[in-house]
């Protein structure tokens, strides 16, 4: 039921569609929400209600004003305190103006996710920029490797071909050295090298020669004996006078002096046998020895195998026909040296 806004003791809106209470002692209508402080009020409460106003104009209960006093003129009475009011009550907003707060902490709201959401996306974008500057270096690091894989596997497989055609040029060369040093060597075969004979100026190789196969039963003649020659030394520093090399007309009589030195040699005394006196040289005796005439690579293969035959305790070496043998006692089976590889399985 519609009522006047003078009934009303508080804003008075809306009379009929909010809640409000009476006052039972001054009357006035109050909306339940304008009260300060709003609690619930049981129904048996409603018959005796006051409003604030009221409540505050009541008197204070333990005080008996109407009681006489005695009069005292030395004692100034004074005036009642006037009643403190209730704070006037709070006046509720109003349905739109709520509304339009709503709106506009809704647009402070939307703004705000608005301005995040920029901000995020620029954010996702840069990420996105870096992703793909990376996705793009990742690539060109792929296919760098890609690439370096294939070299890598190029050239494995050349150092392995390498490898074949070096072992393939190996074997080759071993051989040819081995062709070479057989070409050399028979070259010297109707060569003998003569050893430790004294140098002298002016001397006749070719009498020498022949005198030495005068001392040793073998008839030489001049025209058995093609050329005669000193040779380098191996080692520059040595002491010994350089080496003769003789070369015969025919391997027959070369062969004939290798055997007729060695038949002289044989059962005799050490000072007995071939030295520097048979040939007429005066002072110190100084053995002399006659042996093929080896080509470098066989006469390095023999000073090699006389080594070894120390170190492992072969009694024999000897040369014949330009190869190289050993014997380790007087009945073993002899072994024929090739090259270092065969002296190297010597045992």
């Amino acid at each position: 039921m519609s009522a006047d806004n003078n009934d009303w003791g508080c804003c008075g809106d809306n009379p009929d569609t909010e809640e409000y209470i009476k006052c039972q002692k001054c009357s006035k209508k109050f909306h339940v929400a304008c009260l300060s402080s709003p609690s619930v009020i049981k129904p048996s409460e409603l018959s005796t209600w006051e409003c604030p106003l009221c409540t505050s104009l009541r008197p204070k209960t333990g005080h008996n004003d109407n009681t006489p006093v005695r009069f005292n003129p030395n004692v100034t009475v004074r005036a009642s305190k006037r009643q403190a009011l209730q704070s006037p009550p709070i006046i509720g907003a109003s349905a739109d103006e709520v509304r339009g707060i709503m709106q506009e902490y809704c647009k402070s709201i939307t703004s705000k996710i608005d301005s995040l959401a920029i901000s995020i996306s620029s954010e996702i974008k840069s990420v996105k920029e870096e992703m793909l500057e990376i996705r793009s270096s990742m690539d060109f690091m792929n296919s760098k490797y890609e690439l370096l894989i294939k070299d890598h596997k190029e050239t494995k497989q050349a150092i392995v071909d390498f490898q074949k055609e070096n072992s393939a040029l190996k074997t080759n060369v071993k051989d040819l050295t081995a062709r070479i040093n057989t070409l050399e060597q028979n070259a010297r075969a109707m060569n003998v090298e003569i050893q430790c004979i004294p140098e002298k100026k002016n001397e006749n190789l070719m009498q020498v020669v022949t005198q030495l196969g005068t001392v040793l039963k073998c008839n030489v003649k001049n025209e058995d004996v093609i050329n005669c020659t000193r040779i380098a030394k191996i080692n520059p520093n040595s002491t010994r006078p350089k080496s003769i090399v003789a070369q015969f007309a025919n391997k027959k009589i070369r062969d004939e002096f290798l055997a007729a030195s060695i038949n002289f040699n044989r059962k005799k005394a050490m000072q007995d046998k071939l030295n520097s006196s048979h040939l007429g040289f005066n002072g110190e005796k100084s053995p002399i020895f006659i042996v093929d005439h080896l080509s470098p690579m066989n006469k390095s293969l023999h000073a090699a195998a006389r080594k070894i035959d120390k170190e492992k305790g072969y009694k024999h070496v000897w040369v014949r026909n330009g190869r190289i043998f050993m014997r380790k006692t007087d009945n073993s089976d002899y072994t024929l040296i090739r090259d270092m590889d065969s002296l190297n399985c010597i045992k």
